[in-house]
C-alpha cells in the first residue's frame, strides 16, 4: 500500500508569487488531510498569484485531480489565480487526461452560503401545506373505496388479504410475545421494589394488568407494526410507483387504491386487535413471573387480584385503540409508498418516512383517545 504521508511547503516564487511545494502522497486515504493543511497555509493570502509545485510527489490518483480543482475554485472566490508548476512523472501522466477547463462546468464544488431563515421557513411551510393537501386527497379516495368494498364484498381480493394476514400477523407474532414479555418483566421488576417497602405487593397485578390491557399491549403491538408492515408495505408500493407498475395498473383500468391498498388495511385491521390480545397475556405473564420470584405471591394469588382489577372494559379499551393504530399503520405505509418519487433514494425516504408517520399518527391518536376516555369517565 502506497505512503499516505505528505508534506507541504510554501515559499516565494518568482515574481513576488507564493509557491506551494507538494510531497509524498497524494491519494483517497489522505487528500481530505491535504487540503485542510494547504488552506490553513494559505488563508492569509488574498490576491495574486499562487504557484503549485508537485515535483516531490511520489504517488498521485484521481483524488490528486479533485484537489487541484477544489483548489481552483476556492482560489478563484478570492481572487487568486492558481498556477500549476513543475510536476513529477506521475502526476504529469494524469495531467494529460485531464481538462480542466471542461471540469469547471461540471464542479460538484457548492460554495457556502449564509442559510436564509425565511425563506427556509417559507420552502417547509409550502413543503408541509402540499404533503397535507396530497394526505386528504388520498384519505378522502381511501374513505370511498372502503365503503365500497363494505357494499361489494365478493369484490375484495380475499386470498391477497389471508396472505397478508399470515405476513403481517403469525410472522409477526413471536416479536410481539418476547417484546411484551419483557415489558412486563421489567414493568413489574421496576414497581416491586416500591410495592414492597408498603407491604402493597399484591397490587402488582393491578399495575401490569390495567397498565398492559388498556395502554402498553396495543403501543407495543402497533409500534412493532410499523416497523414492520407499515414499512413493507411503504417499500412494496414504492417499488411498483417508480417502476411504472402502478401506472401499467392504471391503464388496464384496475384501481391501484383497491388492488393494492384496500387488502392491506383490511390484514392489519384483523391482525392487529388479535395480536393485542397476545401481547396482553404475554406482558401480564411477565408481570406474572416477576411476582412469584420477587414478591413471594403465588400464581393463584395474583390471578385472582388480576381477575378484581380488570374488566372486560379495560379489554375492549385496548382492543378499540389496536383496531384504530391498525388503520393508521396500513394506511400511512401506503400512502407513502405511492407518492415515493426519486428511484431507489426515493425507496428509502419512503420506508423511513412511514415509520415516522405511523408512529406519530399513533401518539396523536392515543392522545385523542386519552381525552376522550377521560372526558367520557371510562
Amino acid at each position: 500500500m502506497e505512503n499516505i504521508s505528505h508534506i507541504i511547503e510554501i515559499t516565494g516564487g518568482g515574481g513576488g508569487a507564493e509557491m506551494i511545494k507538494l510531497g509524498g502522497s497524494v491519494s483517497l486515504q489522505n487528500v481530505e488531510a491535504v487540503m485542510k493543511d494547504i488552506y490553513a497555509s494559505t488563508k492569509d493570502i488574498t490576491g495574486g498569484e499562487i504557484e503549485l509545485n508537485l515535483q516531490g510527489v511520489e504517488y498521485f490518483d484521481s483524488s490528486g485531480i479533485a484537489l487541484i480543482l477544489n483548489l481552483m475554485l476556492e482560489y478563484s472566490h478570492r481572487g487568486i489565480t492558481l498556477k500549476l508548476g513543475a510536476m513529477s512523472p506521475k502526476v504529469q501522466e494524469y495531467m494529460n487526461l485531464i481538462d480542466f477547463e471542461a471540469l469547471k462546468d461540471y464542479s460538484i464544488y457548492i460554495p457556502r452560503k449564509p442559510k436564509n431563515y425565511i425563506r427556509f421557513i417559507g420552502e417547509l411551510t409550502i413543503e408541509v401545506y402540499n404533503d397535507a393537501r396530497s394526505m386528504l386527497n388520498f384519505i378522502g379516495k381511501l374513505v370511498f373505496s372502503i365503503i365500497w368494498h363494505f357494499t361489494h364484498p365478493f369484490k375484495t381480493k380475499w386470498g391477497e388479504v389471508v396472505f397478508l394476514i399470515q405476513r403481517s400477523g403469525a410472522e409477526a407474532f413471536p416479536i410481539v410475545a418476547l417484546l411484551s414479555l419483557l415489558i412486563g418483566l421489567v414493568t413489574a421488576f421496576s414497581s416491586a421494589v416500591q410495592l414492597r417497602q408498603f407491604g402493597a405487593n399484591i397490587f402488582i397485578a393491578d399495575l401490569v394488568g390495567i397498565g398492559m390491557t388498556r395502554e402498553m399491549g396495543p403501543l407495543i403491538t402497533a409500534i412493532i407494526l410499523t416497523g414492520r408492515s407499515g414499512s413493507a408495505f411503504a417499500a412494496e408500493i414504492g417499488t411498483m410507483k417508480i417502476s411504472d407498475e402502478i401506472d401499467a395498473l392504471t391503464v388496464m383500468r384496475i384501481r391501484p387504491l383497491r388492488y393494492l391498498v384496500i387488502p392491506r388495511i383490511i390484514a392489519v385491521m384483523i391482525v392487529m386487535p388479535i395480536l393485542t390480545i397476545f401481547s396482553d397475556f404475554f406482558g401480564i405473564l411477565g408481570g406474572m413471573l416477576i411476582s412469584v420470584v420477587s414478591l413471594d405471591l403465588t400464581p393463584i394469588a395474583f390471578l385472582n387480584q388480576l381477575q378484581q382489577a380488570i374488566t372486560w372494559w379495560d379489554v375492549t379499551h385496548g382492543l378499540i385503540k389496536a383496531l384504530v393504530f391498525g388503520i393508521l399503520i396500513a394506511a400511512a405505509g401506503c400512502y407513502r409508498g405511492m407518492e415515493t418519487t426519486g428511484g431507489a433514494l426515493g425507496v428509502g425516504r419512503s420506508t423511513t418516512s412511514s415509520v415516522v408517520s405511523g408512529i406519530f399518527l399513533i401518539v396523536i391518536a392515543d392522545s385523542v383517545f386519552a381525552i376522550i376516555y377521560n372526558i367520557l369517565g371510562v
